[in-house]
């Protein structure tokens, strides 16, 4: 009965809440709605000269950096603290008739930060994934020291991070030491802590897990920026309510099609109708004309979408999406791993070039490159793999390994937590083509996704 009503209230919020006109496809779209509807975000007005009102059609701007007096108005707004107008300065750059003086003040009598040392605040100043974390777990007191066999700390932030990987708030591997919080990120952090603190249980179950499965293996429609796309999807015949399942997104190259590329690396469904039972596999097509790009942004928001449609109408393991992609677009693959790091778990490029654009987060990564591939570079492999690398924040020191039937690889031998780089170049592949995909690989890719914990460490 209480699932029945969660659900409820959960569409009802969904339905009747005046949502952000910006995060229709967001990931975080939940917290981002739960916290709205508490009242505990406002977002900004949307500016028109149109003379139309627009009062109710706010944006949350989810991509955006987040700054530390922001986040500590919500921490406290969510947490319920007392929030006091202050009679005097607390730090000596946030002035009392500012508006962020009374969350301040209210944050140094919480006792949740005491500043830096010169007496400053930083007020403007952006904010990690670990002092959020710090935060929040002090203004929701919750009980960081419960972690009984963590008695001694290296690091000031390793009980925070412990307790919130331990509890699916957040998983260790989503963030460096460096990382700093989206506003998006920042909103499903916060959610996560406020219901905890509840005493109600949290997880990474997504929306779909409440209902019966409303997808099945077929053919999908979606329109992005009012372009109808589409997609194929592999749906587990198996598959149940309550049952938590990997996605898989799956990206073809310049000249295959989706349905070439869903039959050739047989991951889920096609021509030959291969069967696995613990991943969703999701294939996006390309726009027209042939040959295909992945190269504008709205393919992005088609991602977006696609993953949201998903994991609404079947049971997704919100901390098990992966990316596959083989040729000049498993660039595609590398690209969204980069602006995606965080709903991302892993990712494979098979013959491709590494992002070359902003990539600063960690996202464990398995990249393939044959030597005499006639199409793409072998050069392009290295910086693939020093892009992630360096995003992942390994140590120079490698070890020879092998990864099943793919031999000759190496493997970043420290890398942060949970994000192992892998670079293989020797494997058989299809009609000795060195550029083609690698021959009765399906199993290999998907034994890398289901082990990337164990592989990782």
């Amino acid at each position: 009965m209480k699932k029945i009503l969660f659900l409820v209230l959960f569409l009802f919020t969904i339905t009747h809440v005046s949502a952000f006109s910006d995060i229709e496809n967001n990931w975080y779209k939940q917290s981002i709605l739960e916290l709205k509807d508490a009242g505990i975000l406002s977002g900004y007005d949307v500016e028109v000269n149109s003379g139309v009102d627009w009062s109710d059609n706010k944006i949350f701007d989810p991509r955006g950096n987040i700054t530390r007096s922001e986040i500590l108005k919500i921490i406290l707004s969510a947490s319920e603290t007392e929030i006091i107008e202050p009679e005097q300065k607390c730090f000596s750059d946030v002035a009392t008739t500012s508006w962020q003086a009374k969350y301040i003040c209210s944050w140094v009598r919480k006792g949740i930060t005491k500043g830096y040392e010169n007496g400053t605040f930083k007020p403007n100043w952006t904010v990690t994934v670990l002092e959020t974390l710090a935060f929040g777990a002090r203004a929701f007191d919750l009980d960081i020291d419960s972690l009984d066999n963590w008695k001694e700390w290296e690091k000031w932030y390793e009980k925070y991070q412990r307790f919130a990987h331990t509890h699916s708030i957040i998983p260790v591997h989503s963030y460096t030491v460096n990382t700093l919080i989206s506003r998006w990120q920042a909103a499903e952090v916060i959610n996560k802590m406020r219901i905890f603190s509840q005493k109600k249980e949290v997880g990474y179950d997504s929306i779909g897990c409440w209902i019966n499965p409303n997808m099945k293996s077929w053919e999908y429609t979606i329109d992005i920026w009012w372009v109808e796309r589409k997609y194929l999807l592999y749906v587990p015949s198996w598959m149940k309510k309550w049952k938590k399942t990997k996605l898989a997104v799956v990206f073809h190259g310049r000249t295959n099609s989706n349905i070439m590329v869903r039959d050739y690396m047989q991951l889920g469904g096609g021509k030959y109708w291969y069967k696995q039972n613990d991943f969703v596999v999701a294939y996006p097509a390309a726009k027209w004309p042939w040959p295909y790009s992945w190269s504008d942004y709205d393919n992005i928001e088609l991602f977006d979408a696609i993953i949201r449609e998903v994991s609404e109408k079947l049971c997704i393991d919100r901390d098990g999406v992966f990316t596959v992609g083989h040729s000049l677009w498993s660039y595609m693959s590398n690209k969204v791993s980069c602006l995606r790091w965080d709903v991302i778990r892993a990712m494979t490029g098979v013959a491709s070039d590494g992002f070359r654009w902003t990539c600063t987060w960690p996202v464990a990564s398995l990249i393939m490159h044959l030597p005499k591939d006639p199409l793409a570079w072998y050069s392009w492999w290295k910086r693939a793999y020093a892009i992630r690398t360096e995003t992942n924040i390994c140590s120079g020191e490698e070890k020879q390994t092998t990864i099943w039937d793919i031999k000759s690889c190496t493997q970043k031998a420290s890398c942060s937590s949970g994000n192992t780089v892998f670079f293989c170049n020797s494997y058989a592949t299809y009609w000795t083509d060195q550029h083609s995909w690698p021959k009765n690989w399906s199993d290999d890719i998907l034994d890398f996704f289901r082990n990337i914990d164990t592989l990782s460490k």
